[in-house]
């Protein structure tokens, strides 16, 4: 390495790094995917506040914990996605004041369309691994957040 150039801490090919560039490049690609549909304008970090409300109904304060964002930002996330009629807030049990944020029935629907760009990104990504290096690939990402989920929790 030439004595101008900064020495680099972290090589470009850790984990971490890794999976940020390809998550970074898929997002990419689903925004192209979206292109002509009324979900076009949508922001990626509207898209990660609605997985994670579609996994399960969730208080904004509980969804900011998850994303490590501000209750603000999640809160503006999910007014856009009610513009939308995506999310919805339903009043939460035994809590007059929460409301835990929802999908509602358009909701689902979008997701049928963000589920075709998924399937878009996986076979391009079977065209690149092979489909049986795509298997492995996924098989060894749920392993990885399985056990650094369970490390977590211990």
């Amino acid at each position: 390495m030439p004595d101008d150039q900064p020495k680099r801490a972290i090589p470009f090919d850790n984990i971490r790094g890794l999976l940020q560039d390809l998550t970074s490049e898929l997002d990419r690609r689903t925004v192209v995917y979206r292109k002509g549909t009324r979900y076009e304008n949508v922001r990626q970090s509207d898209v990660r506040v609605f997985i994670i409300a579609s996994r399960q109904p969730r208080t904004v304060s509980d969804i900011a914990r998850e994303m490590e964002v501000t209750r603000q930002a999640v809160h503006s996330s999910v007014l856009r996605l009610k513009e939308l009629q995506v999310l919805e807030l339903i009043p939460q049990p035994g809590n007059g004041r929460d409301k835990l944020v929802a999908v509602t029935e358009k909701g689902w629907q979008a997701q049928a369309v963000a589920n075709d760009s998924i399937q878009l990104l996986e076979k391009e990504c079977a065209e690149i691994l092979g489909s049986k290096g795509l298997d492995q690939f996924r098989k060894q990402l749920l392993a990885l957040v399985s056990a650094l989920k369970i490390r977590d929790a211990a």
